[in-house]
């Protein structure tokens, strides 16, 4: 934590790119992003936090016109590149377009909340489908403002209370790691299940 308050001046920047990198299908949570940026302008930088938010939000918001492109300038040549074949499916790209035909801007509020490749799948298949980019923007902006305020708003209570926070996981840390291994294991004696022979 001391490490990360003497480097908070450069948070903004740091995260802003690491945002950027979720575009392009790298592993970065942007859930974690935003609440650990609403946790470093809490404990850290209380005076710069707004600050800090503006810059994650443009970060998410960039992050999905990066996604948008590479569907609309790569079309279904997504399917065959493996970086995306397993985010960009054929029946998710129809699934997607059902929504959007159904429920317009409460596909990306919804989509916004869900984590990893559904919501690059969104924004990809956005693209793939041609959607105007002055409705995807105008769409994904609402949808975007609103996910990343309630993110860094609970990252935000979270460092106002990590003391206590922390105080609660110490004294109950034997039972979270015995929780948190019983659900590694409960995972692959599923997938040893669904792929037996």
């Amino acid at each position: 934590m001391n490490y990360i308050c003497e480097h908070a001046n450069q948070a903004h920047w740091i995260m802003f790119c690491l945002l950027l990198l979720t575009g392009l299908n790298l592993p970065i949570s942007e859930e974690i992003m935003l609440i650990g940026g609403g946790a470093i302008a809490s404990t850290c930088i209380p005076d710069h936090a707004l600050r800090l938010y503006i810059w994650i939000f443009l970060g998410c918001y960039l992050s999905a016109w990066e996604a948008y492109w590479i569907g609309r300038l790569l079309g279904p040549r997504l399917y065959r590149i493996r970086l995306f074949k397993f985010i960009i499916t054929p029946h998710r790209l129809d699934w997607l377009r059902h929504y959007y035909a159904k429920f317009g801007i409460f596909t990306f509020i919804v989509g916004r909340f869900c984590p990893g490749g559904i919501r690059n799948a969104l924004f990809m298949s956005s693209g793939l489908t041609k959607m105007p980019f002055h409705l995807f923007i105008l769409r994904d902006g609402l949808a975007c403002l609103l996910s990343s305020l309630v993110f860094f708003h609970l990252g935000y209570h979270f460092g106002e209370n990590i003391d206590p926070i922390l105080v609660y996981f110490q004294r109950y840390s034997d039972w979270f790691l015995i929780g948190i291994l019983t659900l590694i294991l409960a995972g692959f004696a599923y997938l040893w299940y669904i792929h037996r022979p």
